[in-house]
């Protein structure tokens, strides 16, 4: 097995995440960055309210692009111990 730590945030005031997940030994890199990039994505998605407001649009599609490229900056992810999953998962 191979155990990794998700994290992320989308740069405001807590939007912070963390995520332990467990994946078989054959995992990929690409699967990993895509895994982390979907945890961002949706991260992101969950509160863009605190850009646009609530019930509003995005001013611009480039407001809002430049919006989801920012959070997927802040989003990551890394192999960890068993122990350290473990230790989190029981959190």
């Amino acid at each position: 097995m191979r155990y990794v730590r998700f994290y992320g945030s989308n740069g405001y005031c807590g939007t912070d995440y963390e995520e332990y997940v467990a994946f078989d030994n054959d995992v990929t890199i690409k699967e990993l960055d895509e895994y982390s990039h979907d945890l961002c994505y949706e991260n992101a998605e969950t509160f863009e309210y605190m850009v646009t407001g609530w019930g509003e649009s995005w001013e611009s599609t480039e407001d809002e692009e430049e919006y989801y490229e920012n959070a997927l900056e802040y989003g990551g992810w890394e192999f960890v111990t068993r122990v350290e999953y473990e230790e989190n998962m029981e959190n």
